[in-house]
């Protein structure tokens, strides 16, 4: 069983749905709104993320980087082409000293231990190429003898030693690589400058030592004494020139080392600036973008409405109406034939409001006729003065087919009920079927055919002959007098049906049957329970409730 609120809010969705077009223009504003926002945050997330970008650290320009290198390469590069002709300079004065120290050697070297020990440390250190061979050769005695080959053979001593060192402490940091190789070859050079220096030393002491003994052999020995200046030339100018290769290399792998930050610094920039813009940057697809504003624009819209209801709750439905009323509820559904536009038969009246086919105006006639309990008067109630002007117009014909002379009057005080509602042809057509009016608000009874010789007579306002929308004139301008005027003019009827928009008009008689006119989704029930508490305040009964679920009455 629905429990009555769930019953209330069903009634409310359903005449929430019905105000189309309040929920038209409301999701049209919202959605124009969304897709405005949609196309506007992309922007400012875009000024967003180039305002956090220019926060960032500048790029480092590796341009300048790779210049240096390239120069300091080209240095090197000419370095070791000007350390390799002194060194085949020097190759080539060694080859001079061999030739002489082979004449001069083997003598001498009989005769003496030590330069015995000086050939085999030289022999040595030439086929076993390693740090520890050259050390031993650099302390051997007869390389002490002379001041000059002490000094450069100390001197020799010392890199070896020292380039050694930091070999070995960059192989146990780092493992064998590029670097380590290239000091092992730089320590391989100096150990060869070494040798070269004791295999001259070995050379001139065996030339001085073959001098003494003989002629010969002092004369063996004269172009040693030519060759000795272009070697220690050579040598200074090997020297230096690796001094200015390793320098050369230094700066290079210096160069190679902050080029190589500066590339890692920019890769990071380069993250940074993509997840940021990965994070900050939106992006909408237009299907979606459009479906979003519309989605959201409908379930807006559906909101006002729903709230606009909720706040001020209309007709549901007939069981609604028929609880608060607590009076029988006649239903006027939508008429489709007329709907889309049947032409009327022969014999019918061509008022576009009048539907002969529909039941429920049938129904209201038989209730307001009940075996001694029928209604001569009644009155028509509507919010909407349009609404009981129709409803007045087809009572009024299913009482004049019923052969009862019938007259409609139109007491709405606010505009005109029925006079918008019937065609202008057929008032202009209608012949007067009273001589006078009942004062000078009222313009005389006039006759409304309606086709099978049945017909109604019309009582209208003056403003509705004139077709104005002045304002009526207030209650308390009506005397008893005019009151008295008009039912001596509806006395003559068997059936008068005043349309009225307020609940206790003086114009009506204080006995007449009252019916309520209300329009499903529109009319509030607050305005259908005033007037239900008015009219048992005033002794008055509600005979019947009609229920106008058709669109509003349009003009004739």
């Amino acid at each position: 069983m629905i429990s009555p609120r769930a019953r209330w809010l069903a009634a409310r969705t359903r005449n929430a749905a019905r105000h189309g077009l309040l929920i038209t223009g409301s999701g049209a504003i919202v959605m124009i709104a969304t897709l405005l926002t949609f196309v506007l945050l992309p922007r400012q997330a875009d000024r967003a993320i180039s305002a956090a970008m220019a926060d960032l650290p500048p790029l480092r320009d590796t341009l300048v980087l790779r210049s240096q290198r390239e120069r300091a390469d080209t240095a090197r590069q000419r370095a070791e082409m000007q350390r390799r002709s002194a060194q085949l300079a020097l190759a080539a004065g060694l080859e001079i000293t061999d030739s002489i120290a082979d004449r001069t050697v083997a003598a001498a070297v009989s005769r003496d231990s030590l330069l015995r020990d000086l050939l085999q440390q030289v022999v040595r250190a030439r086929h076993t190429p390693l740090a520890e061979s050259y050390l031993a050769l650099a302390v051997a005695p007869a390389l002490q003898r002379d001041e000059t080959t002490r000094t450069a053979v100390l001197a020799l001593r010392d890199s070896i030693e020292r380039l050694n060192r930091e070999r070995e402490t960059y192989a146990a940091l780092s493992g064998p690589d590029a670097l380590y190789a290239l000091m092992t070859s730089r320590l391989t050079r100096m150990g060869e400058r070494l040798v070269s220096v004791a295999a001259r030393a070995l050379s001139g002491a065996a030339a001085a030592a073959a001098a003494r003994p003989s002629t010969d052999s002092a004369s063996l020995s004269r172009p040693e004494s030519g060759t000795m200046p272009l070697l220690t030339s050579a040598l200074l100018a090997d020297t230096l020139l690796e001094h200015v290769v390793r320098l050369a290399t230094d700066s290079l792998v210096r160069l190679d080392t902050v080029l190589a930050q500066a590339r890692r610094h920019n890769d990071s920039l380069e993250l940074g600036k993509a997840s940021l813009r990965a994070r900050m940057q939106v992006s909408i697809p237009p299907v979606a973008m459009l479906l979003a504003s519309l989605v959201l624009g409908l379930s807006v819209g559906f909101s006002v409405a729903l709230f606009r209801e909720l706040r001020r709750p209309t007709v549901g439905d007939a069981q609604e109406l028929e609880a608060v009323t607590r009076a029988r509820v006649i239903v006027h559904a939508r008429n489709e034939a007329r709907r889309f536009g049947r032409r009327a038969r022969n014999g019918e009246a061509p008022v576009p409001v009048l539907s002969f086919t529909d039941d429920a105006w049938p129904l209201l006639h038989l209730t307001l006729s009940n075996i001694g309990d029928m209604a001569r008067e009644v009155q028509l109630l509507a919010d909407q003065p349009l609404v009981a002007g129709a409803v007045g117009l087809n009572l009024a014909s299913v009482a004049a087919r019923e052969s009862r002379a019938t007259v409609l009057v139109d007491a709405a005080q606010r505009a005109g009920a029925v006079a918008s509602l019937v065609p202008a042809t057929s008032l202009v057509s209608a012949t007067s079927h009273g001589d006078a009016a009942p004062d000078d608000r009222w313009d005389g009874s006039r006759a409304l055919p309606l086709g099978r010789d049945a017909a109604v007579d019309l009582l209208l306002p003056r403003r509705a002959r004139e077709h104005t929308r002045r304002e009526a004139p207030t209650a308390t301008a009506v005397d008893t007098a005019a009151h008295a005027a008009l039912a001596s003019c509806v006395a003559q009827y068997d059936f008068v049906v005043y349309i009225t928009d307020v609940a206790a008009p003086e114009t009506v008689p204080a006995n007449a049957d009252l019916v309520l006119c209300a329009r499903l989704g529109v009319t509030s029930l607050a305005w259908v329970t005033r007037a239900v508490k008015t009219a048992e305040t005033g002794g008055r009964r509600v005979r019947a409730v009609v229920l106008w679920a058709d669109d509003l009455p349009l003009a004739g």
